[in-house]
C-alpha cells in the first residue's frame, strides 16, 4: 500500500553507562492513509544490553491518545496536541520504554506536522509525470 509521507523525524539516544548502556535510533514518519486517516509508522534500532531492529505501521492516528503497544518490554505512546485541517496536521509524540536494568526512558519526543498534500500518493505521482512530460 502506497502512503503520503508528511513529515518524518529522526531521534539518537544513549542510555546507561557500560556494561548496561543502550543506544537506540528511533524514525517516525507521519503519513496521510486512506480516507483522510493519517498514520505513524516507525523504525527502531537499538543496542547495547540487547540489540534489536523493529518496524512497523502505519498505526492510525485520530487524535490524542495513550496506548500500549508492546507488553514486554512495555512501549507506551503519547499523542498530545494533536491538529488537522483539510490541509495540516500536527501532534506530539513521546514514546517511553520499560528497558531491562535501566528503567522507563523516553526514545521520542518531538512534534510531527507538515502540509497535508490533496489526493493520494498515485495521483501526486501521476500528476508530477504528467507535468513532466507536458514540459517537454
Amino acid at each position: 500500500m502506497s502512503y503520503t509521507v508528511i513529515d518524518k523525524k529522526a531521534e539518537h539516544h544513549s542510555f546507561g553507562v557500560w556494561p548496561v548502556k543502550i543506544n537506540v535510533d528511533t524514525t517516525l514518519t507521519l503519513v496521510k492513509q486512506e480516507n483522510d486517516h493519517l498514520g505513524i509508522s516507525y523504525d527502531c534500532v537499538f543496542s547495547g544490553v540487547k540489540s534489536g531492529h523493529v518496524q512497523g505501521g502505519p498505526i492510525q492516528v485520530d487524535g490524542d491518545m495513550t496506548k500500549v503497544v508492546n507488553d514486554n518490554p512495555k512501549v507506551l505512546v503519547i499523542i498530545s496536541g494533536y491538529q488537522k485541517t483539510a490541509a495540516y496536521a500536527s501532534m506530539h509524540v513521546k514514546i517511553t520504554v520499560d528497558a531491562p536494568v535501566i528503567g522507563t526512558i523516553t526514545i521520542f519526543d518531538s512534534t510531527l506536522g507538515g502540509n497535508i498534500p490533496a489526493g493520494n500518493a498515485w495521483e501526486l505521482i501521476a500528476e508530477g509525470m504528467k507535468a513532466e512530460l507536458n514540459a517537454k
